[in-house]
């Protein structure tokens, strides 16, 4: 199963982050998304999708999740909405637990995707947390083909982001999340180890710091086509941010 396919909502092209930054300075929006990486490359945690996504919810700056109501299951083919029920005073979000149970593409109302093949039936679930403005109604839809078939089991839940950590050298570490992003940011390095990348190394390497001197669209492309197809290895840390515990591949 791949990981959930963000929508225009949570995820961009590289190419639009960096223009964004040039004709949205009137107008700033955060725009560093969620990168969710397959086995052989890495993962950056961000806040509620990624934490929800991949269980790390324990993580410093993640948001934590608590039921307000009754868990609703129910098994579809075809697009379908399940029904929550009323929502409960003070819930804020919905805990969804999404199995496809047939090769196809699954589209959540908040316009977030899951494509199965094969392989992937029954045999992978997929954990999301839906903000209640993509909620319709009572009730989630899921958007798919006529013959595909899938499972859903969701909840009305109460989140609350957590605080980042601070090591002895007064350094935040964690998981970005609304509040911006901490001096050390969780990530999976290569070698499977969980840790930490400092925020200036990512930056450096994923274009951010260049960005900040463009003045035109025509500077991010010259760029992106200059440091195409590169691959910029940085140090991942505990969180104390000075002992090396594997590398993180950016690019």
């Amino acid at each position: 199963m791949n990981a959930p396919h963000m929508s225009d909502r949570f995820a961009s092209t590289f190419r639009t982050t960096l223009i964004d930054h040039i004709t949205r300075q009137r107008s700033p929006r955060r725009k560093r998304r969620v990168m969710l990486g397959s086995a052989a490359l890495s993962l950056v945690f961000g806040g509620t999708i990624a934490a929800a996504a991949s269980g790390l919810i324990t993580l410093p700056g993640a948001t934590a999740v608590t039921a307000a109501g009754a868990e609703r299951s129910q098994t579809f083919t075809g697009t379908g909405a399940l029904e929550l029920g009323p929502r409960p005073e003070g819930a804020t979000a919905v805990s969804m637990s999404f199995v496809c149970l047939s090769p196809g593409t699954f589209v959540f109302s908040d316009g977030a995707s899951v494509g199965c093949d094969q392989s992937d039936i029954a045999s992978n679930l997929t954990t999301y947390l839906l903000a209640l403005d993509a909620v319709e109604g009572n009730a989630i839809r899921i958007s798919t083909s006529s013959e595909a078939t899938w499972s859903l089991t969701a909840g009305y839940v109460t989140t609350e982001v957590t605080e980042w950590g601070v090591n002895e050298a007064g350094d935040t570490y964690g998981v970005i999340n609304d509040r911006g992003h901490p001096d050390l940011i969780a990530v999976i390095a290569t070698n499977g180890e969980q840790g930490y990348v400092s925020r200036s190394d990512l930056e450096d390497a994923d274009g951010t710091t260049a960005a900040k001197s463009f003045t035109s669209p025509e500077d991010a492309l010259k760029w992106q086509e200059q440091h195409a197809g590169k691959v910029h290895m940085i140090p991942v840390y505990k969180s104390d941010g000075t002992s090396v515990i594997g590398e993180f591949q950016v690019g």
